[in-house]
C-alpha cells in the first residue's frame, strides 16, 4: 500500500508539470542580462555563450534578432484533490522572454521580460 500512495503522489507531481522554451532563462533575473549584455559592447557569440541558440532568428536588411523565451506551466496541488479541485484548481504560469538586436556583430538594443501568471480552472 506505501509503494501504491508513493508512485501515486510522484505521478500526480510530475504530470502536473509541462516547460518547453529555452530553460536556460529559467533562473535568469533582469540583473543577470545586464550583466550579460552590454549594449554596443556584447558579440553574437557571447551571447551565444551566456543564452545558447535562440528560438528565432529574423534578419534585416541592417540588423538581426534574435529571440529567446521559456514557459512554465504547474499545477496547482489543490487541482488533484477530490470536490476540492473542481472549486479552486488552476495551473501557475512563468514566462520569460529575451529579445536581442544586433546590428554587426555587437549588441545595439535588448528587452527582457518576465512574468507569472495564474490560470484558474476552478468555480471560484
Amino acid at each position: 500500500m506505501k509503494k501504491f500512495i508513493i508512485v501515486t503522489l510522484v505521478s500526480l507531481t510530475l504530470s502536473g508539470c509541462y516547460s518547453f522554451g529555452n530553460q536556460t532563462l529559467k533562473n535568469v533575473t533582469q540583473e543577470d542580462v545586464k550583466a550579460k549584455i552590454v549594449k554596443g559592447k556584447t558579440t553574437k557569440s557571447e551571447v551565444l555563450t551566456a543564452f545558447g541558440e535562440p528560438d528565432k532568428r529574423i534578419t534585416s536588411d541592417d540588423e538581426e534578432k534574435w529571440s529567446y523565451s521559456m514557459h512554465n506551466y504547474r499545477s496547482k496541488p489543490t487541482s488533484y484533490i477530490p470536490i476540492v479541485g473542481i472549486l479552486t484548481g488552476g495551473t501557475d504560469i512563468e514566462e520569460k522572454s529575451i529579445l536581442i538586436t544586433f546590428k554587426g556583430e555587437k549588441v545595439s538594443s535588448y528587452e527582457f521580460t518576465s512574468g507569472a501568471s495564474e490560470m484558474k480552472s476552478g468555480v471560484f
